[in-house]
């Protein structure tokens, strides 16, 4: 989806750069059975990835907005 969005704008070629990609094992291993375990140190890279992502997403929709 990442790719998808950065043929419309350059601007989301960050969140490569922040892995958002490693976010989308977490999305289908908890929607998907067998439930995912992952390690604290997982958890924590996973967190600091989607609030990097969070930002990127609220500071593109005040500038659009």
């Amino acid at each position: 989806m990442i790719k998808e969005c950065i043929s419309f704008d350059k601007d989301f070629e960050c969140l490569l750069d922040i892995k958002a990609n490693k976010l989308t094992k977490y999305y289908t291993g908890t929607r998907y059975p067998p439930l995912l375990r992952v390690s604290e140190e997982e958890a924590r890279e996973a967190i600091e990835i989607a609030e990097k992502v969070k930002e990127f997403v609220l500071k593109n929709l005040e500038e659009r907005l």
